[in-house]
């Protein structure tokens, strides 16, 4: 089944029947259809899916990886579906490969180079009890501190309309009117949502307040009945201790591997 532009239903459904395991790909879909091209094979119970970003619309792969033209992503129950994926795999271009298990590398590194990079490592956490953090749960543009999203990339063109629409939320500590410290969380598909944005005032680090914003995140997600997912790259010591004194688990680790031609 390939789907270039325009999201197949029968994609998306095979994607949610895990939802978690498959969120990278789903949040690439549903937010820019336009810059990828998708290929799946199901099998009974067993599916595999690629999906092919074009970097001209990711700015992150754009700028971390300046000689790759597209991403290769795989989500695969089986590495023999990985196998039969790697047709639609453009040959003789530089790629990088985005995989999630040792058993999907091993298939691709049989017919293309590849030269580990870093990871992204996915949390999530499913009891959470409640804590007064002092920190502050808005579901309005009003007041939301874009100043301090805006230090980790997080625009205000990008955020405000999510959480116009009740698709987002900002947590947030302030002394006064002065925000020390914010984090969001936004809707990636159904009941999953992702906490992102964590930042503190520089003069106002080492207090414990990051714990506190993104324990109430996660807090008013589990109130909600959502899925809590939390990333960060595998360099983020903080961030990964962070999750940790949080008591979230750790569940998916997606490596990045470079692939040109002309790697040995």
């Amino acid at each position: 089944m390939r789907s270039e532009h325009a999201i197949s239903d029968k994609v998306l459904a095979v994607l949610r029947r895990a939802p978690l395991d498959n969120v990278v790909l789903l949040k690439f879909l549903l937010a820019s259809p336009q810059a990828a091209s998708v290929h799946q094979i199901v099998r009974g119970d067993d599916a595999a899916t690629l999906l092919l970003l074009d970097h001209r619309f990711s700015d992150f792969d754009r700028e971390t990886y300046p000689a790759a033209s597209a991403s290769a992503l795989i989500a695969s129950t089986n590495p023999e579906l990985t196998q039969d994926l790697l047709a639609f795999v453009p040959r003789r271009e530089t790629l990088v490969f985005k995989l999630a298990n040792e058993a999907d590398r091993s298939v691709v590194a049989a017919e293309f180079p590849l030269e580990r990079r870093t990871a992204f490592l996915s949390y999530t956490a499913t009891i959470m009890p409640a804590l007064d953090t002092g920190a502050d749960i808005e579901t309005t543009t009003a007041k939301t501190p874009f100043e301090i999203l805006a230090a980790q990339g997080h625009s205000a063109e990008w955020l405000g309309p999510l959480i116009a629409s009740g698709r987002a939320f900002i947590c947030v500590l302030r002394a006064g009117s002065r925000p020390l410290s914010a984090c969001f969380a936004f809707q990636i598909d159904g009941p999953v949502w992702e906490v992102g944005g964590v930042y503190t005032q520089p003069a106002e680090r080492g207090k414990g307040l990051a714990y506190r914003i993104v324990h109430t995140a996660l807090a008013e997600l589990q109130r909600r009945g959502h899925v809590a997912r939390y990333q960060v790259s595998e360099e983020n010591t903080a961030s990964i201790r962070l999750a940790e004194s949080l008591g979230m688990k750790r569940y998916l680790t997606l490596t990045h591997y470079l692939s040109a031609p002309d790697m040995p």
